[in-house]
């Protein structure tokens, strides 16, 4: 009688540790498909234990619900898609992987304000902590340092917010480091799509870089533009004054052979810069 009461004690003991661990399992994917990611110590939140929580993503993973995208991040694969090609979204990966510290930029940033003429397989995020370039999902993710963060919006990518520089920074940092947008004539070609921007938040951040190369470049582009951008006079004009006796090139770092001075700007400009950049 002893041994059944003991065998029927044991049994039930197991069940409920079984159902917990079940329990536990289901929260932890459920976390995951609302945030469309879940991290050790976010699992470790609900499982109350490190073990524990280990073990339901092992078991998650094993069982398709999620993938491990990079050491301590999981994505999570939606029921429907289970056992199917499935494609983890890129800026929400690298917002994650960033804890959101920062906000994504250059190429990337042209990306998700819809104007990027190609798709690029890196993905930039701006940031104030110094972190390495990693290899995730077939692709490079590049995080940018930056002393200071500033002119960043927030979008939303599949229904879940996030950083990214906003049209205004986005053309200045690209002017600024036109290599991180895939080169001027991608760069020239996608800023047209920013048809209106803020005259006011350009000087403001032209003011924050302080940079006078950047005044000079940013007036030879968007004089270069033209009636693709509209640019207000008094910013032109304000820009202007700023021209300073330094010669600078269009692209930093790039002494092309090949160039011509533009008296207005003080920039050196590549001679074939129209044919480089035929508009549609």
């Amino acid at each position: 009688m002893f041994i059944l009461r003991h065998i029927s004690t044991t049994k039930e003991t197991f069940m409920r540790r079984r159902k917990r661990k079940t329990g536990i399992e289901k929260e932890v994917y459920l976390s995951a498909l609302r945030n469309r990611f879940i991290t050790i110590s976010e699992a470790k939140e609900i499982a109350k234990k490190d073990s524990t929580a280990r073990m339901a993503l092992w078991r998650l993973s094993r069982k398709g619900n999620l993938r491990r995208v990079r050491s301590g991040l999981y994505a999570a694969i939606p029921p429907e898609i289970s056992g199917k090609e499935f494609e983890v979204n890129r800026y929400l990966l690298f917002d994650r992987a960033m804890s959101s510290k920062g906000a994504l930029a250059f190429h990337s940033a042209l990306e998700l304000h819809g104007v990027a003429q190609s798709d690029f397989n890196t993905v930039y995020y701006l940031s104030t902590l110094r972190k390495s370039s990693f290899l995730a999902e077939d692709l490079t993710f590049r995080p940018v340092w930056a002393p200071r963060l500033f002119g960043v919006t927030t979008v939303h990518v599949d229904e879940i917010p996030v950083r990214v520089t906003d049209k205004e920074r986005t053309f200045l940092d690209c002017v600024r480091r036109p290599d991180l947008c895939g080169g001027l004539e991608e760069f020239l070609k996608s800023a047209e799509g920013f048809t209106t921007m803020s005259p006011v938040r350009l000087m403001d951040y032209l003011e924050r870089f302080d940079e006078q190369s950047l005044y000079q470049r940013t007036g030879f582009i968007l004089t270069f533009l033209g009636t693709r951008i509209r640019t207000s006079d008094d910013l032109l004009e304000a820009l202007r004054k700023r021209v300073g006796k330094n010669v600078y090139y269009l692209t930093p770092g790039k002494k092309r052979r090949r160039s011509r001075l533009n008296k207005d700007w003080n920039v050196m400009v590549p001679v074939n810069l129209e044919e480089m950049v035929k508009f549609v």
